[in-house]
């Protein structure tokens, strides 16, 4: 009989261990997809701040663009030499913008 019970108390353990493997494998497998979803999620976060810097530098070159552009516009309609002081102050915000990239 000593054996007998020494087999009950072996499968007993082994199977109180299977039990437990496989509540924290249905655990993991509850979870893994939430811990993964945040990892995802950061990553975005990283992308699409990076995304509206990029943005913002656009935007500033393109208004620095479209304000040449109109100084020059203005300058031709007006006549040469009529909007000079217009024009060095563009040129001067051109390069130092410029000179900043």
């Amino acid at each position: 009989m000593d054996l007998m019970e020494f087999v009950k108390t072996v499968l007993a353990i082994f199977g109180a261990i299977s039990v437990l493997g496989g509540g924290f494998a249905v655990i993991h497998k509850w979870i893994s997809p939430a811990i993964k979803m945040n990892k995802r999620v950061e990553i975005l976060e990283e992308h699409d701040k990076r995304d509206y810097d990029v943005m913002k530098k656009y935007a500033e070159r393109d208004s620095l663009i479209l304000e040449v552009l109109l100084t020059m516009l203005d300058s031709q309609i007006a006549g040469p030499g009529s909007n000079l002081e217009q024009l060095k102050k563009t040129r001067e915000k051109l390069i130092l913008y410029l000179a900043q990239k």
